[in-house]
């Protein structure tokens, strides 16, 4: 089931790594509903000013149109993928964009620990540290 699960959120990843800002936007509704639970759990990371916890499909949604009103331009790269046993799948990715308030671009790491259940994300966990979102699924760089 591990590699099931890795297979999995690298499919996803794949799917919108190429996706512009609007076009994922306008797909992310559809998106949402197909890919996670009805009650997921969706954690920002903790050390950003504006961090919240949110649930559910509306929750999801409401994260990315927050995280979205920022970027003129937005896109990621997923750089790795680790099966972390107990359905948790760690992602290191590269989140890249250009912001709304002054087009300053940005490049950032970006670390995610999804949880998944029944080929659903039932948790989403990021992180801007890579060691704490290792220590997250008991791993150690």
């Amino acid at each position: 089931m591990s590699q099931q699960n890795v297979d999995f959120v690298r499919n996803v990843f794949s799917g919108i790594e190429s996706t512009d800002k609007d076009a994922l936007v306008a797909a992310l509704p559809n998106l949402i509903a197909q890919l996670t639970d009805p009650e997921i759990e969706w954690i920002e990371d903790p050390t950003r000013a504006d961090s919240r916890t949110y649930r559910g499909h509306e929750g999801v949604l409401e994260s990315w149109a927050r995280w979205f009103e920022q970027w003129d331009e937005y896109g990621w790269e997923a750089e790795r993928f680790i099966d972390c046993g107990d359905d948790d799948v760690f992602v290191a990715a590269r989140e890249t964009g250009s912001g709304a308030a002054g087009g300053a671009t940005v490049s950032a790491a970006i670390f995610i620990v999804i949880t998944l259940r029944d080929q659903k994300v039932v948790r989403w966990r990021e992180y801007y540290s890579e060691a704490t979102a290792l220590e997250a699924v008991g791993l150690r760089e």
